[in-house]
């Protein structure tokens, strides 16, 4: 039964109901007893209480025998008492006395049942309609004779008329309808089609709106403009007027009738005026008039040409029209005007071209010309020029934008479609591979719902599905979901769909992203298996596990109660996890404020890994690794807990400390590697011999240390020996990470198994190189000690021969004056020959010398005092300090001095000028000096340059080379700086301490040394 509640909220609902439907409601309720049950009026609407005069307020009710006499009480109860007993609708023509009056009606009676119990009945009426009276016939005859006059009307007035059954799709048209487009009547089926296929696809989107709009009530007609395909082929404009004649019970439309109205010359024009419209809202236009000549010369040009072209009228009067087009649209212009002149268009429309304004600069116009002369006499052409620069600016912004979205559209990692409410319009690359299509031709031919299997996994059919949500995305403007996809050879797979709507060539269209889940089903799939495994690894684990809340243990495994020595689950979880651990921990730290340290880590953060001292029931304590991980049980936060005897392992751990101390403390250097050569350890050694730290060593294999001095047979055969087991012993040189040579004696050891396999190899490197540094040095001071020996024995030689020539030549001579001149070479070659010990002396030292024995030396005041020495020496060469020496200091011994009083030497006698002129300077850079000494002498050819440092290659009495550049060369090299030859640039001090006649000529020697800070 309905309760008091009940039956005021049903009293309600019903009453809106009823007020909301056109014809006569009454609601019956039944009321049952033990004997027999009455029907009760309970609601009734309000056209019912007008023609019944019955008005029930608020629901209360009237039983039906008070409100009807005997005989209308019993006749209503017979088709209420069918209802009640076979629960099920009763239709009824009946005619009633009710207390306003008689009425006939057509009624429905329908149960309304409650738990298997009807307990009301609602009874729907219409009209029985009456047969038409003889007084009515004439009415109709007039009816007839309207008809046939609105029909000679429609005929005469060329509209055509259509009328649709829009349950079945079928349309009737007339003649006219058919004649319009072209057609006779037996051209056209009588279906909607005939009309759908006609229309142009552009109006499609407007037809249907205004159809909708009509269908809804939301307009008084449907009223549109649209275009027709004609038996030519051509479109035609149509005005399409129509009304919805009839509607069913449901309110839905079931017949539409209208009318076709040809409206092709008006709308022709009324686009032609629009067009004009818009052609002068492109730009400005100017009005040109020039004569249908070679070069179109100008006769008439608009006041405006100033303003948008910066010609004067005046300018362009008799000019050619041709030589304002750009060069490269000549010819384009050209044959566009031949071409549409050929038509029989009187205006003349060319394709955007450029033309060179008055400033030079380019600018982009429309062409409309009129080839209709208004007078036959005058044969010149009007027209316009619309300056469109600025539009065709923003149409390449707009086409750069397009392409940009394209090459975003076609390199999308994730399928991209666009589709309309028709079907798909373009994909990209990725959708054909995703789908297995080869072309976008292919896949536009498809519908949304054909690349799917016939129905989803929740059992709706796919095309209705595909359509719900497409109309989701056009309506809301976006629509994610999950979808089965079906590619061309028919495989299927998971893929999140994203519609989103935008506008598309001035209509709504969709932007679908499909993105295969495959991968992220099977991941999710996967976690459904391994959950469904947890437990029996949990089970089966060869670890102590336990699960625990904020409360404490409520579970463990086998291994857990093993581990710990504890008889059952119910046991072990009447513990704490601190009182499973001794009182303190390693640290001295109390364990239960560390455990509720971790276990609240592990709550928060997710996880918690440490080390823990557990004790057993028996008192027995042992280290353990303890991995703490939340998860979720039963809806709540609990921790998983991992406990790992790792007793053993603290064990072996702290062996291998001992011999890992003894490993990194060791000056040797100390690697190890895979059997592949990938280097797994180095010590401290290894990184400050070689120059390469863990990080850029370990995973790299030995041949990071490669210098290229050993052949492959050497390292084929270090290979040969510690793969067969063997150990391998011998030196290499290596190159250190900064690219340095170091030579080390290594011995390289495999690691075997029981069966003498190697596992590993294992090497130690002593670092000779100072060792084999030495030896080279004392192989080098015996070659040089030879080069000293040759000097002496070669230019002492010589100078001492022609001492013995000029003596002998002195001793014969007559003339005193002569001999004056004799005595004079004398001198010179005895003094040379002192030179000459005096450098080899110096060469001397150099070899025996030892890089300790440098220390920081002021260089400027060395500098200044070989300088006044040669001054000294040669008091007819110029000698310039062409800048101040900086103040700095290198790193060099008492041999410095030797280095640039050579370079002034060389430089004043190697010179052929009547006044030698030598210039000093210096500049200093990047943590280094350089001292320039540059001399105004014949200069030093390209191929001197190379070998004039050398130590005898072209021999010692070769024109260019001296041992005392060689003796430069060689100090420069062990202070670790560098000397070289520059070409004397002009402009310099040089030259201004030159006569201008001299050719600017000579050479410029420059030392870098590196400078130090002074202790």
């Amino acid at each position: 039964m309905i309760s008091n509640g009940t039956e005021t909220e049903y009293s309600g609902v019903c009453n809106a109901i009823c007020s909301s439907i056109s014809e006569p409601v009454c609601v019956f309720a039944v009321k049952r007893s033990d004997t027999a049950h009455t029907f009760v009026v309970k609601n009734n609407n309000t056209i019912h209480s007008k023609q019944t005069g019955v008005d029930i307020a608020n629901g209360s009710g009237q039983p039906l025998d008070d409100l009807l006499d005997a005989d209308a009480a019993a006749a209503l109860r017979h088709p209420l008492e069918d209802c009640l007993d076979h629960a099920e609708p009763v239709e009824r023509t009946e005619t009633i006395s009710w207390p306003a009056a008689t009425v006939s009606w057509e009624t429905t009676y329908t149960p309304v049942v409650q738990d298997g119990t009807v307990e009301r009945i609602v009874a729907t009426s219409q009209e029985v309609p009456n047969s038409p009276s003889p007084d009515s016939q004439q009415p109709n005859q007039e009816v007839t004779q309207l008809t046939e006059r609105l029909k000679l009307a429609v005929e005469g007035a060329g509209i055509g008329v259509w009328d649709w059954d829009m349950t079945t799709d079928q349309v009737e048209y007339n003649e006219q309808w058919a004649s319009m487009l072209g057609y006779t009547l037996d051209d056209i089926e009588p279906h909607l089609s005939a009309w759908e296929s006609r229309t142009h696809p552009d109006d499609a989107e407007r037809i249907k709106t205004a159809l909708e709009n009509h269908e809804q009530q939301a307009t008084e007609y449907y009223d549109t403009e649209h275009r027709m395909k004609t038996a030519s082929g051509d479109w035609k404009w149509i005005r399409d007027i129509g009304t919805i004649v009839e509607r069913d019970a449901d309110d839905d439309p079931i017949r539409a009738v209208g009318i076709h109205i040809d409206i092709d010359q008006q709308k022709t024009a009324q686009q032609g005026l629009e067009a004009e419209r818009e052609m002068f809202k492109q730009g400005p236009a100017v009005v040109f008039r020039w004569d249908d000549d070679a070069g179109w010369p100008i006769k008439y040009v608009s006041e405006n040409v100033k303003d948008t072209f910066g010609y004067t009228p005046a300018e362009l009067q008799s000019t050619a029209f041709v030589s304002l087009v750009h060069d490269e649209d000549v010819q384009q212009v050209r044959e566009a005007f031949s071409r549409e002149r050929k038509t029989d268009q009187e205006l003349v429309t060319l394709d955007p071209y450029r033309i060179r304004d008055a400033d030079g600069n380019t600018r982009w116009v429309k062409e409309y010309t009129n080839t209709a002369p208004d007078n036959p006499e005058d044969t010149s052409l009007v027209g316009y020029l619309i300056d469109i620069t600025e539009q065709k600016e923003n149409q390449r912004e707009l086409e750069a934008r397009e392409q940009k979205y394209r090459n975003l559209f076609e390199h999308n990692r994730d399928a991209l479609m666009l589709m309309d409410r028709e079907g798909y319009l373009d994909c990209n690359e990725q959708t054909l591979e995703l789908f297995g299509i080869d072309s976008v031709e292919e896949f536009v031919t498809h519908a949304p719902g054909e690349l799917s299997p016939t129905t989803q996994p929740d059992g709706r059919p796919s095309q209705e599905a595909a359509s719900d949500w497409i109309d989701t995305a056009f309506e809301s403007g976006e629509a994610v979901f999950e979808w089965v996809h079906q590619r061309a050879d028919g495989t299927e797979f998971p893929a999140e769909v994203k519609l989103t709507r935008f506008e598309y060539n001035d209509r709504s269209a969709v932007h679908a992203l499909v993105r295969d889940i495959t991968e992220r089903k099977q991941r999710a799939r996967s976690l459904e298996i391994s959950e469904a495994k947890y437990r029996s690894l949990f089970e089966d684990s060869r670890d102590a596990l336990m699960l625990l809340d904020r409360d404490g243990f409520f579970d463990c495994n086998e291994q857990a109660l093993e581990l710990f020595d504890i008889e059952s689950v119910e046991a072990f979880t009447e513990y704490t996890p601190w009182e499973l651990a001794p009182q303190s921990q390693p640290d001295g730290r109390d364990s239960k404020a560390i455990a509720l340290e971790h276990i609240e880590k592990a709550f928060n953060e997710g996880t918690a890994f440490f080390e823990w001292i557990h004790q057993r029931g028996d008192g027995t304590e042992f280290a353990a690794e303890v991995k703490l991980s939340r998860f979720e049980h039963q809806g709540e936060p609990a921790v998983h807990a991992i406990v790992r005897d790792i007793s053993a392992r603290k064990e072996r751990e702290q062996q291998l400390k001992q011999f890992q101390k003894a490993v990194e403390q060791t000056g040797h250097a100390v690697y190890m590697t895979e059997t592949d050569g990938n280097i797994e350890y180095i010590n401290p050694a290894f990184e400050s011999i070689t120059g390469y730290n863990k990080a850029e060593a370990i995973g790299r294999k030995p041949s990071i240390l490669k210098s290229g001095e050993h052949s492959d047979d050497y390292y084929d055969e270090l290979w040969e020996t510690i793969l067969a087991g063997d150990q391998w012993e011998a030196e290499v040189i290596d190159e250190r990470a900064n690219g340095e040579e170091v030579v080390l004696n290594q011995t390289v050891s495999p690691l075997t198994d029981e069966e003498g396999t190697p596992e590993k190899f294992v090497a130690v490197a002593n670092d000779i190189t100072q060792r084999k540094s030495y030896e080279r040095q004392l192989e080098e001071q015996r070659d040089n000690l030879d080069i000293l020996n040759q000097v002496l024995r070669h230019d002492i030689r010589n100078d001492l021969q022609l001492i013995l020539a000029y003596t002998e030549m002195v001793a014969d001579a007559i003339d005193h004056e002569e001999a004056e001149t004799h005595l004079q070479t004398v001198y010179e070659n005895a003094e040379h020959a002192v030179d000459l010990t005096t450098v080899a002396r110096e060469m001397a030292a150099v070899m025996l010398s030892a890089e300790q024995e440098l220390e920081p030396i002021s260089i400027r005041s060395v500098v200044r005092s070989e300088i006044e020495q040669i001054r000294e020496a040669y008091p007819d060469a110029n000698i310039i300090s062409a800048s101040e020496i900086q103040q700095v200091s290198v790193r060099a011994n008492k041999m410095l001095g030797s280095v640039f009083r050579n370079l002034l030497k060389n430089a004043v006698q190697h010179n052929d000028k009547p006044v030698p002129t030598v210039a000093v300077s210096s500049d200093t850079a990047d943590g280094s000096i350089r001292i320039r000494v540059a001399d105004n002498g014949p200069g030093i050819s390209d191929a001197a340059k190379e070998d004039i440092f050398g130590k005898g290659e072209k021999g010692l009495d070769s024109e260019g080379t001296g041992i005392g550049l060689y003796l430069v060369k060689s100090l420069v090299d062990s202070y670790g700086g560098d000397v070289w030859i520059e070409d004397r640039n002009e402009g310099g001090i040089v030259d201004a301490e030159t006569p201008t006649a001299a050719p600017s000529e000579g050479a410029v020697f420059v030392v870098e040394l590196p400078t130090v800070q002074r202790e």
